[in-house]
C-alpha cells in the first residue's frame, strides 16, 4: 500500500492499520488515543489527589543523591516533550487530529509526574506506586509507538526524538524504582524491606536478595530475619480481631466468618492477579492452535509478521503467568499469617481467662500446633474453590467448540470426583478429629513423661510407658481425571464422527483439546484438594472457636474490704513521706520483741481478709468441696492453715484467691491485685534462676542478693557452675525439690506484696535450711515481718504453729474445726491442744538472720566475677538441618518404611505417568493416520488408548495403597517408637538442658509431619516430578532443536536450586526453632494459671507473648516468601523455554511437522503446570522430611544413658538379701547413683556383692522399690496408675488402696475403672496414691526420696507405719528432712556438700552432743524426749 493510502489510514482510528507496514500494525490515531491519551487522563486526574493526600503527612526522608537525579531527568523529559510538541506543531508533520494534543498532554504530564515525584520521595518511606505503574505501562505502549513512526519513514525526526524520549522515561523508572531506605530518617529506617520497596520490587521479590545473599554466604539466625511490617504484627493483627471477635459478643458468631470478614480486603487483593492468571492460562489453547496451523504455512513476509507477533504473545503470556501466579500466592500466604498471627493472640490471651480446673495444656497445644497447622495449609488453595470453577467452566465451553456434544464426557466425570471428593470430605473431617485427639493424647503423655522422668527412672517405668500410636489416612481421587477423561471424551467424539461422517479427529483437534483437558484437570483436582483442605480447617476453626468461648475465669468474686473497717480506722499503708524517711526494706518496728511480734504499731490492725458463710467448689449441682468457711484474716500477720490430708487446704487458698468459684457467700480483700502466691508444686517458667526469682519485676540488685540470701540459695549459687544464671529447665527441672521452693519463695518475697499465700512450701526443705529460710522471712527481724506483709500458710506439719499470730484448722469434712491464736487454741482442749506443741521458742532462733548481713552494698552483687555464658545454639541440630536435602535423609525414611514398599511404589507410579504421557504420541499418529484415512481402524486405536488408560489407573491405585495404607502405618509407628525409646533412655542431664518445648516439638509437630503430611507430599512431588521429566523427554522428542538446549536448562535449574536452598533449609529450620518458645510458653502458663493470675503476670505474658510470636512469624512469612521467588524465577525458566520453541518453530517451518508442533507446545503448557506442582510439593516435602531430619539428628545425638559395660543378667530373684555397699563412691548424689541415673566418679556400688554398673539399669531399677517426691499419674484409670507393670489382680490393687485410706473414696468416684484426673486428689493424697503404688511392687530393697513432704503429720505417722509393717524385711533407704521419721533406723548418713560426715546408730549420733546429726536435730526444734512420750519415734 503507498504512503499515501497509509498516511489516510493512521488518521482513522482502526486499529488495525491494512496492509500498512506489512499488516502488522495499530493506526497512529489508535495509538495516540488509547495507548497515550487515555493514561495520561487517568493520570492527570490521579495526581492532584494523591498529592493532597501525601501533603499534610511527615517528611520521612533526609538528603540524599536520588532526589536531585529525578528532577534533573524529569527537566530532561520536559525539554523533550516541548520539543515533540514543536515538531507535531510544524506544518511538514505528517500528523493525526490528537498529534499535537496527546503531546501537549504528555507534557503537563511530565511537569505532574515531576511535581508528584518530588511530593512522593519526601513523604512516604517507598517508591511511588502511581509512578512506577504508569512508566512500566506506558513503556510498553511506547514501544508500539515507537515501531509504528519509524516504519513510517515520513516522520524520522519525531521517531528520533520520541526514542530518546523513550529511553529517558526508561532511566526515569529505573531510578524511581530505587529504595529509599538509605535515606530515610531513623524513625522509618526499621520499616520492613518489603515495605519499602516499590512496584517493580515487590512484583519481582527484589527485596528478598539480601536475604539470600547473607544466607548463600553464612548461616543465618533470628537477628537476620528481616522485620515484619505493621499489619503482620502480633499486637496490630491482635486488636483488628480481638475486637471484631468481642463486638459479636452474645451473638451467635463464628470465628471464620470473623476472620474472613476482618481480612476480606487482604483475601480480594489476591482476586485481580488470579482472574488475570485464568485469562493468560487460556490464551495457552488458542496460541497451541495458531501455532499448528502457522507451522504449514508458507514463509512469506506476512507470515514472518504473524510468526514474530506469536513470538511476542507467547513472550507476554508467559511472562504474564510468572508475574501473576507469584503475586496471587503471595498475597494469600500473606494473609495466612495475619490469620496465624490473630488466632495464637486471641488464644493466647483466652489461656489467662480458663478456669483452673478447665485448663488442660495438651488440648491447648495441640490447637496451637496442630489445628494452626491445619488452618495454614488448608488457606492456601482459598481462592482456588472459586477461580478453579470458572477455569472448569471455561475448558468445558472451549472443549464444546472443538469437540460438541463429547465435551459432556469431562464434565460428567469431573461431578463424578466432586461427588467422590464430598464423601470423603466428611470422612477427612471425622478422621481429622480422631487424629487430633490422638495428637492430644500424645501431647499430654510426651508432656507429662518429660515432666516427671525422675520418677519414671526411679520406678523402672520406662518399659510400661513405651507404646506406640499409629493414625488412619485419607484419599486420592485428583489424578484419576487426567486418565479417564481424554479416552472417554476421544472415544465419544470418534464414534460420533464416524456415524455422522462429518468430521474427523485432526492435529489442531488433538492438541488443542488435550491443551484444554490440561486446563480443565488441573482446576478440578486443585477444586477436590482445596474443598477438603479448607473442609479441614473449617473443623479446625470450630476447635479453636470452642476454645475461646469456653467459661472464663471470674474475678468477680473477690470484693474489696472497705477502707474504714469496724475493726480498724487505720490505712493499711505508710505515707509517702514516712516510707521516704525509712530504709527501703524496713517499715516501723517496735522497740522490744513483743511487740515486733504481735504487732506494727497501728500498721498491722484490721482485717487483710474476711470469708463470710463461704462454700466453694467448682460445680453448683455437687456438694461444695469446703463449706460453712467464715474467717478473719489479721492484716500484717502470719496465719497458718492445717488439717488432715484431702481436707481442702488448698481448695481454700485458691478460693482465698479468687480461683475457685463461691457456691455461697462472699470473699473480700484489702489489697485485692497486690499478692505473692507460692503453689504446693512449685511452679517455674524455662529461664535463668535469675529471671525466675525477679519475674517481671524490675532487677534491683541489693534487694536481689537480700532475698537469695534469706532463702538460702547462695550456696546452691556457688555449687552451680554458673551461678544465677544457670538455667533452670522447663518446669524447673534442673532443680532439686528444696531447691524449687526455695525459688519459688524468693519470687514471693521478691515482689514485695501485700498479701503471700504460701502453699505447704516447707515441706521439701531439711530442717536446717527450714530454720533459716522461715527465720529470715518470718521470724523477728524476718523481711516478711519487717514489711508488715500479710501471710496465709498452708502446712502439712504442725510445728510451726506456735509460731503463728492466727491458726485455721480445717476438718476432714471441709469445714472450720477452730480458729485462733495458739495461745487460745492450746487451751481450748482441740485439734491444737491435741497436738501438745511446745511454745514458739523465739529466743532459741540461732539461725535467725540479721538483716544488716542480709544487705549487701548496692555495688556488690551476688555473682561477683561469674561470667554470663551465653547459651550454645544447638549447632548440630541446626547443621542437621541445613542437610535436610541431602539424599542419606530419603534413605533413612526409606529405610524405616521398606525398600521393597519403596519399589513397587516407585514403579507403579513410573508406570502411571507413561500410561498418561505416551498417549500423547498415540493420538498423533491417530491424527496422521486419519488425515490418510478418516476414522479407520477406530478399534485399534481406541483398544490401545483405553488399555493405557486402565493401567494406569490401577498403577495409581496401586501405589495409593502402597504409600497410604501400607508405608504410612509402619514409618509412623517406627518413628515414634525411636523417639520415645531415646527420650525415655536419655540421662537426666539432657532434660535439664533441653527445652521441654523443643522435645514436645519432635513428638507433636515432627510426628505430625511424619505420620499425615510427608507420605502426601511424597506422592504427589515424586508423581509430578516423573511426569515433569516425561513431558521434557516429549519436548526432546518432538523438537531435537530444543533437546540441544536442555544442558543449558539444567545448569540454569541446578544454580537456581543452589543460591536458593541454602537460604530456604535455614529459614525452615529457624521456623520450628521460633516455635518451641511459642509452645513452651503457651504450656507453662496453662499449668501455672493460678500462680499467673495471682501475682498479675496476665499482661506481661500477653507481650511476652506478641514478642515471641513475632519473632515466629519472621522465618514463617519469609519462608512462603522465598518460595514464591523461587516459583517466579522458575516460571520466567519456563516463559524461556516456551519462547525457544515458538522461535524454533516459527524458524524451522516446513522441517517440524504439526504432531511435534502439539507435543512440544502441549507439553509446555504441562510442565509449567507440572513445575509449579513440583514446587509446591517439593518445598512441602522439604519441609516435612526436615521432621525426619530432625528426628534422626535428635536420635543420633542424644547420648543413651545405657552403655555396653551393661550386659550382665542378674538372677530373677535378685537382690535377694538386699544388702547394699557404697565403695570409695565419690561427690555423687547417692540416691541418683543408685538407680543409675548419675554414673559415678569414682567406686563402685554393689547389691547382693553384684556391681550394679554392669547390670542394665533398666533391670536395676526394675528390681528396687523407689519411692520419689516427684507424683506421675497417668492419663488413664485408677487400676493402670496403682499397677502400671499390669501384674497384680484386683483384689490385691483394692487391698493396697484400703491400707492407704484411699479406696472408699476411689470406689465412690467408679472404682479401680474410674479415670485417676477425675477424682480430684489431693497432693497429700497423690503420695499415698504412689505408695500404694510400691506396695505392690516385689523387691528386697525400698528407697524413700523425701516421701512424706506434703503430708501432715497424722498421715506421716500413717505412711511410717505402713512402710514398718509392710517392708518390715526390706533394706529401706530414706532421704529425709523430717529427722523425727527416722531416728528409729538402724543407720544415719549425715552428708554435707556431697562429703560423708557421719555414719552410725542414730541413737549413738543423738547422745553426743558434738555429733552433726545431733546438732542438726537440735537446730530442728525436735525434742527427743518429747517425741518419745508421743510414741511417734
Amino acid at each position: 500500500m503507498s504512503q499515501i493510502s497509509c498516511k489516510l489510514v493512521d488518521d482513522t482510528f482502526g486499529p488495525y492499520a491494512g496492509h500498512c507496514r506489512g499488516g502488522f500494525d495499530f493506526t497512529l490515531l489508535f495509538e495516540e488515543s488509547i495507548l497515550s491519551i487515555v493514561p495520561l487522563v487517568l493520570l492527570i486526574g490521579v495526581i492532584p489527589l494523591r498529592i493532597l493526600y501525601l501533603i499534610r503527612r511527615s517528611v520521612k526522608v533526609e538528603g540524599g543523591i536520588i532526589l536531585p537525579t529525578k528532577l534533573i531527568l524529569y527537566g530532561i523529559y520536559g525539554v523533550i516533550q516541548v520539543a515533540l510538541v514543536a515538531l507535531w506543531a510544524t506544518p511538514s508533520a505528517t500528523k493525526t487530529k490528537a498529534s499535537v494534543a496527546n503531546t501537549v498532554m504528555a507534557l503537563v504530564g511530565a511537569l505532574a509526574l515531576g511535581i508528584l515525584s518530588f511530593v512522593e520521595h519526601q513523604k512516604t518511606i517507598r517508591p511511588s506506586l502511581i509512578i512506577e505503574f504508569y512508566f512500566g505501562l506506558s513503556l510498553l505502549f511506547d514501544a508500539a509507538r515507537t515501531r509504528t513512526l519509524w516504519l513510517q519513514g515520513y516522520n524520522v525526526a519525531v521517531a528520533a526524538v520520541f526514542t530518546v524520549s523513550m529511553v529517558v522515561k526508561v532511566l526515569l523508572l529505573c531510578v524511581e524504582a530505587q529504595g529509599k531506605r538509605r535515606s530515610l530518617r531513623a524513625k522509618w529506617r526499621s520499616q520492613s524491606p518489603e515495605a519499602t520497596s516499590g512496584l517493580i520490587a515487590k512484583l519481582t521479590f527484589w527485596w528478598l536478595n539480601p536475604l539470600f545473599l547473607t544466607g548463600y554466604s553464612r548461616s543465618l539466625s533470628m537477628s537476620d530475619m528481616l522485620p515484619l511490617d505493621k499489619h503482620l504484627t502480633s499486637e496490630y493483627l491482635y486488636r483488628q480481631m480481638q475486637s471484631a471477635w468481642s463486638r459479636m459478643a452474645g451473638q451467635k458468631r463464628s470465628l471464620i466468618v470473623v476472620y474472613i470478614g476482618n481480612l476480606k480486603w487482604h483475601l480480594l487483593s489476591a482476586v485481580p492477579p488470579r482472574l488475570a492468571l485464568i485469562g493468560f492460562n487460556f490464551c495457552q489453547p488458542f496460541l497451541i492452535q495458531r501455532a499448528i496451523s502457522f507451522s504449514a504455512q508458507p514463509v512469506t513476509d506476512s507470515t514472518n509478521n504473524i510468526g514474530y507477533g506469536l513470538i511476542g504473545a507467547y513472550f507476554l503470556v508467559y511472562c504474564g503467568i510468572a508475574l501473576t501466579m507469584a503475586q496471587y500466592q503471595h498475597l494469600t500466604y500473606r494473609v495466612i499469617t495475619m490469620a496465624r498471627g490473630g488466632l495464637i493472640t486471641m488464644m493466647f490471651a483466652k489461656s489467662s481467662l480458663l478456669e483452673a480446673n478447665q485448663a488442660d495444656s495438651a488440648s491447648s497445644l495441640t490447637l496451637m500446633s496442630a489445628d494452626i497447622e491445619r488452618i495454614t495449609n488448608g488457606w492456601q488453595t482459598i481462592h482456588e474453590m472459586w477461580a478453579n470453577v470458572i477455569e472448569i467452566a471455561i475448558a468445558i465451553y472451549l472443549l464444546e467448540i472443538q469437540l460438541g456434544v463429547a465435551c459432556t464426557i469431562p464434565l460428567a466425570v469431573a461431578i463424578c470426583s466432586l461427588l467422590g471428593s464430598v464423601i470423603v470430605m466428611n470422612m477427612v473431617v471425622q478422621k481429622q478429629g480422631v487424629w487430633l485427639e490422638a495428637i492430644e493424647r500424645r501431647i499430654s503423655a510426651t508432656s507429662t513423661i518429660l515432666g516427671s522422668m525422675k520418677r519414671i527412672k526411679m520406678c523402672g517405668l520406662a518399659d510400661t510407658i513405651f507404646d506406640t500410636e499409629t493414625i488412619d489416612r485419607k484419599h486420592v481421587f485428583a489424578f484419576t481425571t487426567p486418565v479417564i477423561a481424554p479416552v472417554l471424551t476421544f472415544a465419544v467424539f470418534s464414534l460420533l464422527a464416524l456415524k455422522n461422517a462429518d468430521s474427523t479427529l485432526d492435529v489442531s483437534k488433538v492438541f488443542t483439546s488435550l491443551s484444554l483437558f490440561a486446563l480443565l484437570t488441573d482446576p478440578l483436582s486443585s477444586l477436590i484438594m482445596a474443598l477438603t483442605a479448607f473442609a479441614g480447617s473449617f473443623g479446625c476453626f470450630g476447635r479453636i472457636q470452642a476454645f475461646l468461648e469456653t467459661k472464663e475465669h471470674r474475678d468477680g468474686s473477690i470484693k474489696a474490704i472497705d477502707a474504714v473497717t469496724e475493726d480498724s480506722t487505720e490505712p493499711s499503708k505508710l505515707s509517702e513521706s514516712s516510707i521516704e524517711s525509712l530504709e527501703w526494706t524496713e517499715k516501723p518496728i517496735a522497740a522490744s520483741k513483743i511487740e515486733r511480734v504481735t504487732g506494727f504499731l497501728s500498721k498491722t490492725d484490721g482485717e487483710a481478709l474476711r470469708v463470710t458463710n463461704g462454700s466453694f467448689g467448682w460445680d453448683p449441682e455437687k456438694p461444695p468441696m469446703i463449706s460453712s468457711i467464715n474467717i478473719r484474716i489479721p492484716r500484717g500477720k502470719l496465719t497458718m492453715i492445717v488439717g488432715p490430708v484431702g481436707c481442702g487446704k488448698t481448695t481454700l487458698l485458691r478460693a482465698l484467691l479468687g480461683e475457685v468459684p463461691p457456691l455461697s457467700g462472699n470473699v473480700k480483700h484489702s489489697f485485692p491485685g497486690d499478692i505473692a502466691y507460692c503453689d504446693q508444686s512449685p511452679f517455674h517458667m524455662n529461664g535463668t534462676i535469675q529471671d525466675s526469682v525477679t519475674a517481671f519485676a524490675d532487677h534491683d540488685e541489693r534487694w536481689y542478693s537480700t532475698i537469695c540470701a534469706a532463702c538460702d540459695l547462695e550456696e546452691d549459687f556457688r555449687q552451680m557452675h554458673r551461678g544465677d544464671q544457670t538455667q533452670i529447665g522447663s518446669k524447673g527441672i534442673a532443680l532439686s525439690g528444696g531447691q524449687s521452693q526455695r525459688l519459688a519463695l524468693s519470687r514471693a518475697a521478691y515482689a514485695r506484696r501485700d498479701l503471700v499465700v504460701l502453699d505447704d512450701v516447707f515441706s521439701g526443705l531439711d530442717l536446717d535450711t527450714e530454720n533459716k529460710v522461715f527465720n529470715n522471712l518470718l521470724g523477728l527481724e524476718g523481711l516478711f515481718r519487717r514489711q508488715a506483709t500479710t501471710v496465709i500458710a498452708a502446712s502439712s506439719s504442725y510445728k510451726r504453729l506456735p509460731f503463728a499470730d492466727h491458726i485455721i484448722v480445717l476438718s476432714e469434712s471441709g469445714t472450720i474445726a477452730e480458729q485462733g491464736t495458739f495461745a487460745e487454741l492450746n487451751a481450748t482442749g482441740g485439734f491444737v491442744s491435741s497436738l501438745d506443741l511446745p511454745a514458739a521458742g523465739w529466743e532459741a532462733k540461732a539461725g535467725e538472720a540479721n538483716l544488716d548481713v542480709l544487705l549487701p552494698k548496692a555495688n556488690e552483687s551476688a555473682n561477683v566475677d561469674r561470667p554470663l555464658i551465653k547459651e550454645k545454639v544447638q549447632d548440630d541440630e541446626f547443621e542437621a538441618n541445613k542437610r535436610t536435602g541431602d539424599l542419606s535423609i530419603y534413605s533413612y525414611y526409606a529405610g524405616s518404611v521398606g525398600w521393597i514398599a519403596v519399589t513397587i511404589f516407585v514403579v507403579a507410579i513410573s508406570c502411571y505417568v507413561f500410561c498418561i504421557s505416551f498417549p500423547q504420541i498415540w493420538l498423533g499418529w491417530w491424527a496422521e493416520a486419519n488425515a490418510r484415512k478418516p476414522n479407520g481402524d477406530l478399534g485399534y486405536w481406541l483398544g490401545i488408548f483405553a488399555m493405557l488408560a486402565v493401567v494406569g489407573l490401577a498403577s495409581l491405585v496401586i501405589s495409593c495403597w502402597q504409600i497410604i495404607v501400607k508405608m504410612v502405618p509402619q514409618s509412623g509407628g517406627n518413628f515414634h517408637s525411636r523417639l520415645l525409646r531415646t527420650v525415655l533412655t536419655a540421662p537426666m542431664a539432657y532434660f535439664s538442658n533441653t527445652d521441654t518445648g523443643v522435645t514436645l516439638n519432635r513428638f507433636s509437630q515432627d510426628l505430625q509431619l511424619i505420620d499425615m503430611d510427608l507420605p502426601i507430599s511424597a506422592l504427589n512431588f515424586f508423581t509430578v516430578l516423573v511426569l515433569c521429566l516425561a513431558q521434557i523427554i516429549l519436548i526432546g522428542v518432538a523438537s531435537t532443536y530444543a533437546a540441544v538446549s536442555f544442558p543449558i536448562w539444567f545448569i540454569a535449574l541446578y544454580l537456581i536450586q543452589k543460591y536458593y536452598l541454602r537460604t530456604s533449609r535455614q529459614l525452615r529450620f529457624l521456623d520450628l526453632e521460633a516455635k518451641s518458645p511459642l509452645y513452651t510458653q503457651f504450656a507453662e502458663v496453662i499449668s501455672g494459671l493460678t500462680t499467673v493470675r495471682a501475682f498479675g503476670w496476665q499482661r506481661a505474658l500477653e507481650l511476652k507473648n506478641r514478642y515471641l510470636l513475632d519473632e515466629s512469624q519472621k522465618p514463617f512469612y519469609l519462608l512462603w516468601a522465598v518460595q514464591r521467588w523461587l516459583q517466579l524465577v522458575l516460571d520466567l525458566l519456563v516463559a524461556a523455554v516456551a519462547v525457544m520453541l515458538i522461535i524454533l518453530i516459527v524458524e524451522l517451518r516446513g522441517i517440524l511437522s504439526g504432531p511435534s508442533v502439539g507435543i512440544a507446545l502441549l507439553n509446555v503448557i504441562l510442565f509449567s503446570q507440572h513445575l509449579k506442582l513440583v514446587i509446591q510439593y517439593w518445598t512441602m516435602l522439604e519441609t516435612h522430611i526436615g521432621a525426619v531430619c530432625r528426628v534422626k539428628n535428635f536420635i543420633a545425638t542424644t547420648v543413651s544413658e545405657d552403655t555396653a559395660a551393661e550386659h550382665n543378667t542378674p538372677p530373677p530373684d535378685w537382690p535377694s538379701r538386699g544388702a547394699i555397699a557404697f565403695n570409695a563412691v565419690g561427690k555423687s548424689s547417692l540416691i541418683l547413683a543408685l538407680f543409675r541415673m548419675l554414673e559415678l566418679q569414682s567406686g563402685t556400688i554393689t547389691i547382693d556383692e553384684v556391681d550394679i554398673s554392669s547390670i542394665p539399669r533398666q533391670e536395676v531399677r526394675s528390681r528396687i522399690i523407689g519411692l520419689p517426691q516427684d507424683i506421675l499419674l497417668l492419663d488413664g484409670p485408677v487400676r493402670l496408675n496403682v499397677d502400671p507393670y499390669k501384674k497384680a489382680s484386683d483384689k490385691a490393687i483394692i487391698g493396697v488402696l484400703q491400707d492407704v485410706k484411699l479406696w472408699e473414696n476411689i470406689e465412690a468416684k467408679g472404682g479401680l475403672d474410674a479415670l485417676v484426673g477425675e477424682i480430684n486428689l489431693s497432693h497429700g493424697q497423690k503420695q499415698l496414691f504412689c505408695l500404694a503404688q510400691a506396695l505392690l511392687r516385689q523387691s528386697s530393697i525400698l528407697v524413700l526420696d523425701e516421701a512424706t513432704s506434703s503430708v501432715d503429720d497424722i498421715t506421716d505417722a500413717m505412711i511410717q507405719r505402713i512402710v514398718r509393717q509392710k517392708f518390715s524385711r526390706h533394706t529401706i533407704i530414706a532421704v529425709a528432712h523430717k529427722l523425727d521419721t527416722i531416728v528409729d533406723f538402724d543407720k544415719v548418713a549425715v552428708l554435707e556438700h556431697g562429703v560423708l560426715k557421719e555414719f552410725e546408730n542414730p541413737g549413738v549420733l543423738l547422745a553426743d552432743e558434738g555429733s552433726a546429726f545431733s546438732k542438726l536435730y537440735k537446730r530442728g526444734g525436735i525434742d527427743v524426749d518429747f517425741f518419745a512420750k508421743k510414741g511417734e519415734v
